[in-house]
C-alpha cells in the first residue's frame, strides 16, 4: 500500500527525528545549507513569476507565486535537506518518545538554524546580487516590498504567522512521510505550503 496510516506516519517521523539527530556535524550543516538553499530558491521563483504581474492581477498573482514557492520544500524533502521547521515537528516527536534527548533536540536546532540561514544568504547573494536575479526594476520592487511587509508586522503578528507557518510545513512534511511515491510526496508538500 502506497499510503500510510497516521500511525504508521507516527512511527516514520519518529525514526526519522533519531535520524536527524545522529548525522555527523558536517552531514548536519550541509544538509542544513541545501535545505535553507532551497527554499530561498522557491521564494525567489515566487519573485520571478509574480513581480512582472500588473497590480490589478494581485489575486492571480497570489495563486501563481503560491503554486511555485512550494518547490523549495518539495526539493528539500526529496532530494534531501533539513529544514528548521521541519525538524520542530520530527525531533520533538522523538524526544517525546524517549528516544533523544532535549540536549539532541537543541542541538539539533541550533545547527540546523545557522546552517538555513547561511544557505538562505548564499542564494539570496549569488543569485539574488550577483546573478542580478533581484537587483532591478519590479524584482527589486517586490522584494524590497515583502521585506518592508515583514518588518512592519508586529512582534505578535510575526509570532502567530510564524506558528501558522510552521503548522502548514509540519503537516506537508506529515503528508510527505505518508506516501512511498514520488507523486504521493509531492502532492502531500505541495498544498499545505502552497
Amino acid at each position: 500500500m502506497s499510503l500510510h496510516t497516521p500511525d504508521k506516519i507516527l512511527e516514520i517521523s519518529i525514526k526519522n527525528g533519531i535520524k536527524k539527530t545522529s548525522y555527523p556535524l558536517l552531514t548536519t550543516l550541509l544538509l542544513g545549507f541545501q535545505a535553507g538553499a532551497f527554499i530561498s530558491l522557491g521564494f525567489l521563483l515566487y519573485i520571478r513569476v509574480t513581480a512582472p504581474l500588473s497590480e490589478g492581477l494581485s489575486g492571480l498573482s497570489s495563486i501563481i507565486g503560491a503554486s511555485v514557492f512550494p518547490i523549495g520544500l518539495i526539493l528539500t524533502l526529496i532530494a534531501g535537506g533539513e529544514l528548521l521547521t521541519g525538524n520542530m515537528m520530527v525531533v520533538p516527536l522523538a524526544r517525546f518518545a524517549n528516544k533523544i534527548n532535549t540536549k539532541q533536540v537543541l542541538h539539533n536546532w541550533t545547527l540546523i538554524t545557522i546552517s538555513n540561514f547561511l544557505g538562505a544568504i548564499f542564494v539570496a547573494y549569488f543569485f539574488g546580487h550577483v546573478a542580478g536575479l533581484t537587483e532591478t526594476g519590479a524584482y527589486l520592487d517586490s522584494t524590497v516590498h515583502i521585506a518592508e511587509h515583514k518588518l512592519n508586522a508586529t512582534f505578535l503578528q510575526a509570532f502567530v504567522s510564524g506558528i501558522g507557518c510552521n503548522w502548514l510545513v509540519a503537516a506537508a512534511v506529515w503528508l510527505s512521510y505518508g506516501s512511498e511515491d514520488m507523486m504521493g510526496k509531492i502532492a502531500g508538500i505541495w498544498f499545505p505550503t502552497m
